[in-house]
């Protein structure tokens, strides 16, 4: 009897995370652990992963699926879950998101459940630190780039992202998320979101160790492997960042 994979690896992105779940379906299987690339990439216990390549498209579909099967607001739970501390985020996603195909908008209001209660108060947490770090920012001036350096619990980078674009007192600048490998950056009228942890980088901390490192990339131009989604709508699953 051949042996059935239940463990699964993506590249951190949400879009390979919905990924994941796609292929659980069409081998018909539940899984029991998930976990970002970069996690599993040579540990001893790499061989029993099975990397699943990122399909945007079906990812997208989807997303657009679960705003017709249940609501807008179970979509907007999908993004948030993503992006919080949640220590087993990618399997808890993945309940939120069979049991929206199940029951469709209902799971949203039910509040005695032990994973949607966990979500929730999850999504909350995300929020509450999100608005704390947007109102204590500490910016620095490093060769005329606004620089800061952050160390969030969750992943608040993608949350507070045009807050900070579009401050008028921003011009050049560069927003470093050193727990989540995050770097935001503006150079004239570009400006992205990136997953740099491909990237053969030092452990960079405060702001000047941020300029120093990054800004030639900024400048040099980054590489990145762009990920962009086909049919986009009003429902549409919206790329969090890029990987570069």
């Amino acid at each position: 009897m051949a042996h059935v994979i239940h463990d699964f690896t993506y590249d951190g992105t949400i879009e390979g995370l919905l990924s994941v779940y796609l292929k659980c379906i069409a081998m018909k299987v539940r899984p029991l652990d998930i976990k970002p690339e970069f996690m599993v990439r040579g540990k001893p216990f790499e061989e029993r992963y099975l990397f699943v390549r990122t399909n945007a498209a079906q990812a997208d579909r989807l997303y657009r699926y679960m705003g017709q099967c249940a609501s807008a607001e179970l979509q907007q739970m999908i993004t948030d879950c993503f992006l919080t501390s949640l220590p087993r985020m990618e399997l808890d996603l993945y309940e939120l998101i069979s049991r929206g195909i199940r029951f469709g908008a209902c799971i949203t209001e039910d509040y005695e459940d032990e994973t949607m209660n966990r979500i929730q108060m999850a999504i909350r947490d995300l929020y509450r630190e999100s608005q704390t770090i947007i109102q204590a920012l500490d910016v620095r001036r490093e060769g005329g780039v606004s620089v800061m350096s952050l160390n969030p619990r969750n992943c608040v980078l993608p949350l507070i992202r045009n807050r900070i674009l579009n401050d008028p007192g921003y011009d050049d600048l560069l927003a470093y998320d050193r727990r989540h490998c995050l770097l935001l950056m503006r150079n004239g009228c570009e400006d992205d979101l990136l997953d740099i942890r491909r990237l053969p980088i030092p452990d960079v901390r405060n702001t000047h160790e941020v300029f120093e490192t990054f800004w030639p990339y900024v400048t040099g131009g980054m590489e990145v492997q762009c990920r962009r989604i086909g049919g986009r709508g009003a429902d549409s699953l919206s790329p969090l960042w890029r990987i570069a």
